[in-house]
């Protein structure tokens, strides 16, 4: 690349959102005879590395991108159409290795899924960045965004990260300084918790009058069965109860299981972000969730091969933020597209790509980057199924928090008349949760983080800057004096906080890039800022 690199159009972060809009702007611009470029930039080292999610996909939007992708003969969508939902269930954990399926009758209609498709996110994206590049995407990895810039009110482009820095911020012989990619019209699809996004919103006021975002945070695992099951192919399976449920029904959340196969089983466990419990563990109350009868018969025999973790936004429709200023747009999670009444994301993601890309060919022939030359992004999405199934659960995620400690039990049958309430409920960030209460989680069987956090393949590189810090240190003091404990070591799903009498031992290499500390941090004393391009897991059928 050269010092001072100028495109067209950039979109940030190669996820299904921002490689279905490359691909859709080529394919609109090569059918118009235009030349104009298209570049994707990626953190990651190698496409899918730092993409994970469910996922059960509904294909009629891939239809709609890539019309003949069911005849192509590739193995991605060979792989998808043999994972054709067939069995789709949900259950009931109770205590004591009790389960009771739901009758289908009783499962709201958003919470069907046969007939989806059970995807790898990390395959879904590489299979889709080979069809970018035959339509003459550029697409770069290894190359991690540090900040947009802003030049008389207007996103030019952004910023890439210096590489070859020592740990006290020194260039090393290898140094390479960060370069400034400029674009008429710049795309944000960084996914969940995306820092460009969020300065964006900052910047341009985008959040005024929405709701605080909330998350979810789910840790997951890939478990390689044997060939002769108890689980079996083409097989979604959610849950509620337990582990959290019964003791803690405040706790928003559930396990899924999906089949990747006929041997492998993806099995997650996605919990709010605004729980109360200072001592909970996310990936300790996997393995409990794994502990269940239920479950366990499910996963007999099975080798856990993979681990990751990653935020959801949660809040819908009444936190997604205008989606356009003058020179940018968000997309995907970055923009909060996630409708958690369906559990589901990435059909959206990839829509709202599609939108935008139609949005920006339009300010490409007009020569009109503004946010009023960019807004037709946001009505046309507004016309779409997008936004229409994010209003159908306007406040879906709230009547839970709403309940309180009565948390499922009440929340549950409020879901159904939800839509209805005459008024917007509120959010507060998930920090503001936190109390001094505990689980009391006493259980030491299964894979412990360290152990799983090895099977991420999350690499960073030992001599450069720490991504994470503290924006002070005595603070932690404070934190864990007032709790009883440091929250940190214990919510982190990477296990990168560790205290020795109140001394802090970080371990960044084992950061998974979820950034569940800097959501849920009690204090807002974490700072968690973009490794050096190239670092954090290795991903490969999340």
């Amino acid at each position: 690349m050269k010092a001072l690199n100028k495109t067209d159009v950039l979109f940030v972060g190669a996820g299904p959102a921002s490689l279905a809009g490359a691909i859709k702007l080529k394919q609109l611009l090569n059918q118009k005879g235009r030349d104009e470029s298209v570049v994707v930039i990626e953190k990651a080292d190698k496409l899918g590395q730092h993409n994970l999610s469910g996922a059960v996909f509904e294909a009629d939007v891939l239809d709609e991108l890539i019309p003949d992708w069911r005849e192509s003969q590739s193995g991605f969508a060979a792989k998808m159409l043999a994972n054709r939902v067939e069995r789709d269930e949900l259950i009931f954990l109770l205590t004591g290795g009790l389960a009771i399926k739901i009758p289908e009758i009783l499962v709201p209609s958003p919470m069907h899924h046969k007939g989806d498709y059970i995807i790898s996110v990390s395959e879904l994206v590489s299979w889709l960045a080979g069809i970018a590049r035959g339509l003459g995407v550029e697409i770069y990895t290894g190359f991690a965004a540090k900040e947009i810039i802003v030049e008389d009110n207007f996103v030019t482009g952004i910023k890439l990260g210096d590489k070859g820095l020592d740990k006290d911020g020194k260039p090393q012989s290898n140094y390479v300084p960060g370069e400034m990619l400029e674009a008429k019209v710049t795309v944000l699809g960084e996914g969940s918790l995306g820092l460009l996004a969020e300065d964006l919103v900052k910047r341009f006021n985008l959040g005024d009058g929405r709701n605080p975002q909330v998350y979810s945070v789910g840790v997951k695992e890939i478990i390689r069965l044997p060939e002769e099951n108890n689980f079996g192919p083409n097989r979604v399976i959610h849950t509620m109860g337990f582990p959290n449920r019964l003791l803690t029904p405040d706790v928003f959340g559930g396990g899924t299981m999906y089949s990747l196969g006929k041997n492998v089983v993806a099995v997650a466990l996605i919990l709010a972000l605004d729980w109360r419990y200072c001592d909970l563990n996310p990936q300790r109350e996997l393995q409990v969730f794994k502990s269940h009868r239920f479950i366990r018969k499910l996963l007999e025999g099975g080798e856990v091969v993979g681990y990751g973790a990653k935020t959801l936004p949660e809040s819908g429709y009444y936190s997604i933020p205008e989606l356009v200023a003058n020179g940018a747009v968000l997309i995907g999670d970055a923009a909060g597209l996630t409708n958690v009444r369906k559990l589901k994301g990435l059909h959206y993601a990839i829509k709202s790509g599609m939108v935008a890309a139609e949005a920006i060919l339009n300010a490409i022939e007009h020569n009109a980057f503004s946010k009023w030359g960019l807004k037709r992004y946001e009505d046309r999405l507004a016309e779409s199924f997008v936004m229409k199934d994010m209003d159908g659960g306007r406040n879906y995620r709230q009547v839970f928090t709403k309940a309180g400690r009565a948390g499922v039990y009440l929340g549950a049958p409020l879901t159904f008349v939800q839509q209805r309430i005459p008024i917007r409920l509120g959010t507060k960030p998930d920090y503001e949760g936190m109390r001094k209460s505990k689980l009391g989680r006493r259980y030491n069987g299964g894979i412990d983080r360290l152990t799983d956090v090895s099977l991420s393949g999350t690499v960073h590189r030992e001599d450069e800057p720490s991504h994470i810090t503290f924006l002070d240190p005595m603070e932690c003091i404070t934190c864990g004096e007032e709790y009883g404990c440091h929250p940190c070591e214990l919510f982190c799903p990477g296990e990168v906080y560790k205290f020795e009498d109140h001394k802090v031992m970080l371990s960044p290499s084992n950061c998974l890039h979820c950034q569940t500390c800097r959501v849920k941090c009690p204090l807002q004393n974490i700072k968690w800022e973009v490794p050096e391009g190239g670092d954090g897991p290795k991903y490969k059928v999340m």
